[in-house]
């Protein structure tokens, strides 16, 4: 029998909560210390409530992280078929966003540190999304370059590197001190590595 339509939104709902807790624990406590204890306790669920919609509290993490993605490519809207200046303002539009919720800034940092060792249950989700975002920010620059935006003497791989490096420093650094404006340091590296015309084109 099939399940009521009413019941699958409340499932639905329920997971959403789940989500929004464990993004707060993980976000705060990173993965290895927190617990589904703390999740279940923030939803006033089981432990068992919350196995019963994700299969482990590794499960959990990774739904955790893909929702984090999903809320930050409703904002930026970046693909891979953007062209180069899309990709910039989009960028920014990101970091804009990120400035105004902290907790998205800091699961990233928390798990993606963690998440360097083996045996982390978010490790190939994190080799996998590296590849992606240099990729993805390398044919952006590509893009950039073609249109003679990118300063002449600059590989657009190796800024879109550089870029990936420079935003996760300066998102570790503002977690620390929040007085500084993170936006204007991400668009001071576009004024160091794009021409006068591009840097017209984005509207620095």
């Amino acid at each position: 029998m099939a399940r009521p339509k009413g019941d699958a939104a409340v499932t639905e709902a329920r997971k959403l909560q789940i989500l929004q807790a464990a993004f707060e624990v993980f976000s705060s406590r990173g993965f290895r210390g927190g617990s589904l204890a703390q999740v279940a306790e923030l939803v006033q669920i089981s432990e068992a409530g919350i196995l019963h919609h994700f299969k482990s509290k590794s499960a959990l993490l990774i739904a955790v992280l893909e929702y984090r993605d999903q809320i930050t490519q409703e904002v930026a809207h970046i693909t891979e078929q953007m062209q180069g200046v899309e990709f910039v303002n989009g960028w920014f539009d990101l970091i804009d966003f990120n400035v105004s919720h902290p907790g998205i800034v800091e699961l990233y940092c928390i798990v993606s540190a963690e998440a360097t060792a083996d045996d982390h249950p978010a490790h190939e989700f994190f080799k996998n999304r590296y590849e992606y975002v240099i990729r993805l920010s390398a044919a952006a620059m590509q893009d950039l370059a073609n249109r003679g935006y990118l300063l002449k003497n600059l590989d657009p791989t190796d800024v879109a590197r550089s870029l990936i490096a420079l935003s996760d420093g300066l998102q570790v650094q503002w977690l620390l001190d929040r007085k500084w404006d993170m936006l204007e340091e991400h668009k001071n590296f576009f004024r160091a590595t794009l021409s006068k015309s591009g840097i017209k084109a984005v509207k620095l």
